[in-house]
């Protein structure tokens, strides 16, 4: 990894990143605040007004009484997807596709970095950077908690869905960096690696709505975050782990030899 590289591309992008933090850190602080274990009905009849089909796409329509449940499927189901998704998006055709682009990758290149160095240390600052956003996020959600709610929240269960959804988000992002270590043209990129990503949403919104098209759930990585899964099991939360995991791996490892082999129009 090549420490310059990563500080001018912390010092391009820690702006989006911050906006995005803050962005849901709203959300999870609202969601939050919004919580009252002696009155769940209010919620529910404020949720109610919504249409049937829109609760279940967000996954609104089980919140549950306890603290746990109701974060769960209120961040879960919609905000934790969607916006750590639009993030990656931006920020993954930025780092390579974007430099091919508008010819900035022909100076990156002639440093004494090989091809390979430049895409792995792209690569780091895409995945922490995502989980700078996720640890921020959980670590004040836990503390808020703690201190309105203390000992309603089961912190265990919670790091699990969120180690799931942020693993989930690594997937996407592969597959968003891949296109960006693929194409010259940033169009292209954020074309293929943008619109695979927002299917992955439409699908995971989709079978939530009927069960007539829940095998939408075998063409959607965001399948793995099943809340109701990971929060009775801690096996399965294992088990989803480490299978986006490798595949996050394989991701990122395909797009840095691809990077590194092929033709730049420079």
């Amino acid at each position: 990894m090549n420490k310059t590289l990563f500080k001018a591309t912390f010092k391009a992008n820690w702006g989006i990143g911050l906006f995005f933090t803050l962005f849901i850190l709203m959300y999870v602080t609202i969601s939050i605040v919004m919580f009252d274990p002696d009155s769940a009905e209010t919620i529910e009849s404020m949720l109610a007004l919504m249409p049937e089909g829109m609760l279940k796409a967000f996954g609104f329509d089980n919140l549950g009484t306890d603290l746990t449940g109701y974060l769960a499927h209120y961040l879960y189901g919609f905000i934790f997807l969607v916006f750590p998704m639009i993030y990656t998006i931006i920020i993954g055709n930025k780092l390579i596709a974007k430099h091919v682009d508008n010819g900035s990758m022909a100076y990156i290149l002639t440093t004494p970095n090989t091809r390979i160095r430049i895409a792995v240390t792209q690569a780091v600052y895409l995945v922490s950077s995502i989980a700078v956003i996720f640890i921020i996020n959980v670590g004040i959600g836990i503390a808020i908690s703690e201190s309105m709610f203390g000992g309603h929240l089961d912190i265990g269960k919670f790091i699990a869905l969120n180690l799931v959804t942020y693993l989930a988000t690594m997937v996407v992002s592969g597959i968003v960096f891949l296109f960006s270590c693929l194409f010259n043209e940033s169009r292209n990129a954020l074309a293929f690696g943008g619109g695979i990503a927002a299917l992955f949403l439409i699908f995971r919104m989709l079978m939530g709505i009927s069960e007539d098209i829940s095998w939408l759930k075998y063409f959607t990585i965001y399948s793995f975050v099943d809340i109701e899964e990971i929060l009775s099991s801690s096996s399965y939360a294992a088990m989803a782990s480490l299978i986006l995991l490798g595949i996050s791996g394989i991701l990122y490892f395909a797009a840095i030899i691809i990077f590194d082999r092929r033709s730049l129009s420079i």
